[in-house]
C-alpha cells in the first residue's frame, strides 16, 4: 500500500489542471499593476487625502474669504496642485500653501492642517485675520517655514506647541500680533525667530532664547513689553547674527559686558527705544569686529566721552546714538576711523562746540549725517566737499552761522534732503544750492535770510527734482516769484512768517502736483483763483491766514477731495461759504473767522466726515444754525492730521476777546515770533499751547472745536448739539440765537469751554450742565435766563459776570433767590440808606486812601525792581527735559495759589519755586517715577520741600486738578507725607511735600547701604527666628 502510495505521488499532474494554473497565472500576471503603477495609486490615494484635508481647513479654519481666493478649492478636483496657493513636489504631494495677504478671516486650526499635509514644509498665512484655534501640530511634522505674522493671534503659545512636534524649523515668524506669552522652547534646527509687534511681557522669553540659542542666527523681540533689567547676554548665541531688542521698556543700566559678551557673528544690534540710563562710556565693545548696525537711540543714556573700545567696531555702516543725554563734543578722531559709515545720528543728544574736521575727511562713503538738535556752533568745515556720496545732511535746531551752504552744502552733488532750520544763518538765499540738482527737500526755516524769494531755484531748463521748499519764518521781503512755477515737482510750500507782500502768481496756484501751501503771516493780497484744484495739482493743506486776500471763497474749492487743512482766518474775504466744501470727506480742520462772510452756514458742512475743527467767529454770517452740522458726531474717524505739529492761541479774556482763540500750524516757526502775532496780542490774556495734533477719541468721534460767536446767527440752538460727546470747546456767543438752552447739553461730557453770552436766549439754566465735570469756563451772561442757577456739579463756581445781565436769573453766585425763585428785591427806601451810608463811609475812606496810595506806590515800585533782578536770574537757569516754563510773552497770570492744608505756608509765586530747585535742574533732581520727577528744594526762609513735577496729563483740566488736589489735602496719616500744596502753571502741575531726610518707605526698608535699613529689616528677622 505504501509503496503504491509513493508511486502515486509521484505522478505527473494531470494536463487538465496544468492549463487551469496556468490560465490562472496568466491573468493574475495579466491584473497585477506595475510598481510604478502601485506608486501612482499610492500618490493618487495621498492626494485624494489632501484634498480632503485642504476642504476640511477651508471649511473648519476659514469663516470669510472675501477675495474668493480658494473659490477653486473644489471636491471633484483629482489633486489640489493646482489650487490657488498651492504648490506640489514632483510626486504630486503638497509642499507649499502660500495664502500671504489674501484678507482671510478665521481660526485657524494647526493640528488638523499639518497632519493633512504630512509632505507640507512652506506655510505662509502672513497678512490675513486668523485668530488661533491650535498652535500645536500632528507627528511627525516636516515643517521647515512657518510664517503667521500679520494675524489676530491673541492667545499665549501652548506648552505643545508646533515647536515640539515640528523638528524641522528652520524660519518662524510670529510678528504683528497680540501674543502676550505662554511656553517657548525650540530645537537646534530653529535659525531665524520673528516675535516682533506683539504684547509679550515675561522675561523669561528673551532669557531663554539668548541662553539657549544654538543655532539661532536672527532674533526679533522688539516693540513688545519687556521691562525691567537686561539680565543676559547672547554669549551663548555663536551664530547670532541679528538681535532686535527696540521699542520694550527696558530700563536701567545696558551690562557693561554685553557687547563684549556678544558673538563675533553679531552684524546687528537694535537697543533703540527703551529706557535705558547709564554711562555709555562703562560700555565695553571689545568684540564688534563685525558689527555693522549699531543703534541705541531713544534712550537715557549719559557720558561726558565716547568709549575707547567703539574703535573695534571698524565695519561699522549704521550708528545711531541719536535722543539720549550725550553732553561732551563730537569726537572727530574717532568717528572719522569709521571709514565704512552710510548713516551717522547724533541728533538730539547736548553735543557742543563745533563739528569735527575729522569727521569730513573720511566721509568719502557717508550717505546720511543728523546732528540736529544739539548746541553746535561754527558751520560745516570744508572737509566735508569730500562727502561725495551724501543724500540727506540734517544740522536743523544748532547754533550754526556762517557762509557753509554757499562754500560747502552747495558742492554735494548727491545731495537730496537738506535741513538747517532753527540755526543763525543770515544773509540771502544762496542761489548755489542750484548746483545740488538733485536737491527734493530744501528746509531753512527759521533763520535769519533776508532779501527775496531766489526766483532762479527752478527753470525751464533746469527744472530740478525740488518736492519741498520750506523758508518760513525769516525775513525775507518782495513778491512771491512767478518763476516757482517751473518747479514742476514742488509738492510743498511754505513761506509763512516773512515780510512777503503781493498776490499769490498763478504759476504757483496751478503747480501740477502741489499738495501744501503754507504762507500765513504775511501781507500777502490778492485773491484765491477760481480753478484751484482743477488746473492744477490736488490741494491738501491752504493755510493763508492772517493776510491781507480779498475776493471771495472760489467754488472750485470742491475740487480739492484731498483736503485735510483750510486755514483763511483773519483776511478780508467777502461772499458766502462754498456749499461745495460738503464735498471734502477727508477735511479736519476748517478756519474761515475774521473775515467779512455773509450768507448763511451751509448745512452741507454736516458731510464732512472727518471735521474736528470749524472756526467760522467775526463774520457777518446770518440765518440758524443748521442741525446738519452736526450729523457727522459718531462717525468721525481719528488719524488724517494726526502728528501735525500746531500752535493753540487760546483767548482767556472772556468777554472783551473775539473768538476762543485761532489754530495755526506752527511747523518750522519760532515761539518767540509767534508772540508778535498780532492775534497773540488781540486779548488781555492769551495762553500759547504747542505741539502735536492727537485726537482724543479712538473710534466714533466728533467735532471737538466750534466757534460760530460774533455772527448774526439767529433761531434756536438745535437739539443735536448735545451729540457732539467730544466737542470741548462750543462758542456761539454774540450772535441772535433764541429759544432755551438745550436739555441735551449734559451730553458734551468732554465740554470744557462753553460760551452762550450775548444772544437772546430765554428760559431756565438746565440742570444737566451741572454734570458736566470738565466745564471750566461757562458764560450765559447778558441773555433772558430766569431762574435759579443750579446747584450742582460746578454752576455756582463761576464768576458772577458769567451770569450777570440775566434779569430772571438768581442763586450763588448772584443774588439768593425770593418766593418762587425770582431774585430777591430791596425797597427803595433800603436802597436810599444803602446810598446815604455809602456817602459817608466813601468820603472817610477818602482821606486814607489818599496817604495809602502814596505808600503802595512806592512799595509796588520796589517789588518791580526785586522782581526784574528775579527774572533776569531766572532766565539764565538750566531746565530739566524739554518743558518751556514759558508759554508765552504775553501777560499771563504766571503767579500760582500754594493750597494749605494742615499748616499754613506762605503764598508763593511760580519764580520762588523755579530759584529754589535752580531751574529745576538735575543737581536739584532727587528722584523719578511713573508719575513724575522730584526735586529738592530749599525756601527763602530755609524751609526745605519736596516739590514733585507731575507728567502731563491729557484731558484733565485746571478745576478737576484741583479739586483733586484739595481732596488729597484733607487727608492726614502719620504714615502719609503731608501734601503742602500743590501749583499749576500752564500744562505744569506741581506738588509740594514735606521733604524726607532719609528718602522713601522702600529706601529705608531695604537700601542698606543706609544704617536705617539694617536696623528695620533684621531686626525683625532676629526676631521671627
Amino acid at each position: 500500500m505504501k509503496k503504491q502510495w509513493k508511486i502515486s505521488s509521484q505522478r505527473q499532474p494531470p494536463k487538465a489542471m496544468i492549463r487551469i494554473f496556468g490560465f490562472g497565472l496568466l491573468l493574475l500576471l495579466l491584473f497585477m499593476p506595475s510598481s510604478s503603477q502601485a506608486r501612482e495609486l499610492s500618490s493618487q490615494q495621498s492626494s485624494n487625502n489632501e484634498v480632503v484635508g485642504l476642504l476640511a481647513f477651508k471649511k473648519s479654519s476659514v469663516q470669510s474669504d472675501p477675495n474668493n481666493l480658494l473659490s477653486n478649492w473644489s471636491p471633484n478636483s483629482a489633486t489640489p496642485c493646482s489650487w490657488s496657493g498651492i504648490s506640489c513636489s514632483n510626486g504630486s504631494h503638497v509642499t507649499t500653501l502660500n495664502l500671504i495677504n489674501a484678507g482671510l478671516i478665521g481660526t485657524l486650526n494647526l493640528y488638523d492642517l499639518t497632519g493633512a499635509l504630512p509632505s507640507l514644509k512652506h506655510l505662509y498665512l502672513q497678512g490675513n485675520s486668523f485668530s488661533a484655534a491650535d498652535l500645536s501640530a500632528s507627528s511627525p511634522c516636516v515643517l521647515e517655514t512657518l510664517d503667521l505674522s500679520s494675524n489676530n493671534i491673541s492667545d499665549p503659545l501652548p506648552i505643545k506647541s508646533f515647536f515640539e512636534s515640528c523638528n524641522h524649523l528652520s524660519y518662524v515668524n510670529l510678528s504683528h500680533n497680540s501674543i502676550p506669552g505662554g511656553s517657548l522652547r525650540f530645537g537646534p534646527s530653529l535659525l531665524q525667530l520673528d516675535l516682533a509687534h506683539n504684547t509679550i511681557s515675561d522675561p523669561t522669553w528673551l532669557t531663554y532664547s539668548l541662553s539657549t540659542c544654538q543655532n539661532l542666527n536672527h532674533l526679533n523681540f522688539s516693540d513688545n513689553k519687556l521691562a525691567g533689567k537686561l539680565g543676559v547676554t547672547p554669549s551663548s548665541c555663536k551664530s547670532l547674527s541679528i538681535l532686535d531688542l527696540s521699542y520694550n521698556l527696558f530700563s536701567g543700566e545696558i551690562p557693561p559686558t554685553f557687547f563684549a559678551d556678544s558673538p563675533s557673528s553679531l552684524t546687528y544690534l537694535d537697543l533703540s527705544h527703551n529706557n535705558f540710563s547709564g554711562s555709555f562710556s562703562s560700555l565695553d565693545f571689545a568684540h564688534c569686529g563685525n558689527l555693522t548696525w549699531l543703534s541705541l537711540s531713544q534712550n537715557r543714556l549719559s557720558g561726558s566721552r565716547f568709549p575707547f573700545s567703539l574703535r573695534n567696531c571698524a565695519l561699522l555702516r549704521t550708528l545711531n546714538l541719536s535722543h539720549n543725554e550725550l553732553q561732551f563734543k563730537i569726537p572727530g578722531a574717532l568717528l572719522g576711523s569709521f571709514t565704512n559709515l552710510r548713516q551717522l545720528s547724533l541728533a538730539h543728544n547736548l553735543f557742543y562746540g563745533d563739528i569735527p574736521l575729522e569727521l569730513g575727511q573720511t566721509c568719502g562713503n557717508l550717505q546720511e549725517l543728523d546732528l540736529s538738535a544739539n548746541k553746535l556752533t561754527g558751520g560745516l568745515p570744508l572737509t566735508f566737499v569730500s562727502c561725495s556720496s551724501m543724500q540727506s545732511l540734517n544740522l536743523g535746531n544748532n547754533l550754526l552761522s556762517g557762509d557753509f551752504l554757499t562754500a560747502v552744502v552747495s558742492k554735494l552733488q548727491s545731495l537730496k534732503y537738506l535741513y538747517v532750520p532753527f540755526n543763525n544763518i543770515t544773509g540771502t538765499v544762496p542761489l548755489s544750492l542750484t548746483n545740488c540738482t538733485q536737491l527734493q527737500v530744501l528746509d531753512l526755516s527759521s533763520n535769519g535770510f533776508t532779501g527775496d524769494v531766489p526766483s532762479k531755484l527752478c527753470s525751464s531748463s533746469n527744472p530740478t527734482a525740488l518736492q519741498k521748499l520750506l523758508l518760513a519764518d525769516n525775513y525775507l521781503s518782495g513778491k512771491v516769484p512767478p518763476e516757482l512755477g517751473s518747479c514742476k515737482n514742488l509738492r510743498s510750500i511754505d513761506l509763512s512768517f516773512n515780510n512777503l507782500i503781493g498776490p499769490i502768481p498763478l504759476e504757483v496756484w496751478f503747480l501740477p502736483n502741489l499738495l501744501d501751501l503754507v504762507m500765513w503771516a504775511n501781507n500777502l493780497t490778492g485773491e484765491i483763483p477760481e480753478g484751484i484744484c482743477v488746473n492744477g495739482g490736488n490741494l491738501e493743506t491752504l493755510i493763508l491766514n492772517n493776510n491781507l486776500i480779498t475776493g471771495s471763497i472760489p467754488q472750485s474749492i470742491a475740487n480739492c477731495t484731498n483736503m485735510i487743512w483750510v486755514s483763511l482766518s483773519s483776511n478780508r474775504l467777502a461772499g458766502e461759504i462754498p456749499a461745495g466744501i460738503g464735498n471734502l470727506v477727508n477735511l479736519a480742520v476748517l478756519q474761515m473767522g475774521n473775515n467779512s462772510l455773509t450768507g448763511q452756514i451751509p448745512p452741507e458742512l454736516g458731510k464732512c466726515r472727518s471735521l474736528i475743527w470749524l472756526d467760522l467767529n467775526s463774520n457777518n454770517l446770518s440765518g440758524p444754525l443748521p442741525p446738519e452740522v452736526a450729523d457727522q458726531a459718531g462717525l468721525v474717524v481719528p488719524g488724517i492730521v494726526s502728528g501735525k505739529q500746531f500752535a493753540f492761541v487760546r483767548n482767556e479774556g472772556g468777554t472783551s476777546c473775539r473768538g476762543a482763540g485761532g489754530l495755526v500750524e506752527f511747523q518750522g516757526i519760532r515761539a518767540e515770533r509767534l508772540e508778535k502775532l498780532p492775534m497773540v496780542h488781540s486779548c488781555p490774556t492769551t495762553r500759547i499751547y504747542s505741539g502735536m495734533t492727537v485726537y482724543t477719541f479712538i473710534t466714533n468721534g466728533s467735532m471737538i472745536f466750534l466757534d460760530l460767536a460774533y455772527n448774526s446767527l439767529s433761531g434756536a440752538i438745535p437739539q443735536n448739539f448735545g451729540e457732539m460727546s467730544y466737542l470741548q470747546v462750543l462758542n456761539l456767543g454774540h450772535n441772535k440765537l433764541s429759544g432755551n438752552i438745550p436739555d441735551s447739553f449734559g451730553g458734551l461730557k468732554a465740554i470744557g469751554v462753553l460760551d452762550l453770552s450775548h444772544n437772546d436766549l430765554q428760559g431756565f439754566i438746565p440742570g444737566s450742565l451741572g454734570t458736566l465735570s470738565f466745564l471750566s469756563d461757562l458764560d450765559v451772561s447778558n441773555n433772558n435766563l430766569t431762574g435759579p442757577i443750579p446747584s450742582g456739579g460746578q454752576l455756582t463756581t463761576f464768576l458772577q459776570s458769567r451770569y450777570e445781565n440775566n434779569s430772571g436769573l438768581c442763586g450763588v453766585p448772584l443774588p439768593p433767590c425770593g418766593s418762587g425763585g425770582h431774585p430777591t428785591r430791596v425797597t427803595s427806601r433800603g436802597k436810599k440808606q444803602s446810598v446815604a451810608v455809602g456817602v459817608v463811609i466813601g468820603l472817610t475812606f477818602f482821606v486814607f486812601c489818599l496817604f495809602g496810595l502814596t505808600l503802595a506806590l512806592y512799595r509796588v515800585k520796589r517789588y518791580q525792581q526785586k522782581e526784574e533782578q528775579r527774572e533776569k536770574y531766572i532766565d539764565s537757569l538750566p531746565t530739566s527735559g524739554s518743558s518751556s516754563w514759558k508759554l508765552s510773552g504775553v501777560p499771563e497770570p504766571l503767579s500760582i495759589n500754594i493750597a494749605t492744608f494742615e499748616k499754613p505756608l506762605r503764598k508763593l509765586t511760580f519764580a520762588h519755586l523755579l530759584e529754589a530747585t535752580n531751574g529745576f535742574s538735575a543737581e536739584s533732581l532727587i528722584g523719578s517715577g511713573g508719575f513724575g520727577e522730584v526735586y529738592k528744594a530749599q525756601l527763602k526762609d530755609g524751609c526745605v520741600v519736596a516739590i514733585k513735577k507731575l507728567i502731563h496729563v491729557t484731558g484733565q483740566g485746571d478745576r478737576e486738578f484741583m479739586a483733586e488736589m484739595e481732596t488729597i489735602g484733607k487727608i492726614k496719616h502719620r504714615n502719609l507725607v503731608p501734601l503742602l500744596g500743590y501749583c499749576k502753571i500752564g500744562e505744569e502741575r506741581l506738588l509740594v511735600y514735606e521733604y524726607m531726610k532719609w528718602g522713601s518707605l522702600e529706601s529705608v526698608l531695604h537700601d542698606r547701604s543706609k544704617g536705617g535699613a539694617q536696623g528695620l529689616i533684621g531686626q525683625q528677622e532676629r526676631k521671627l527666628q
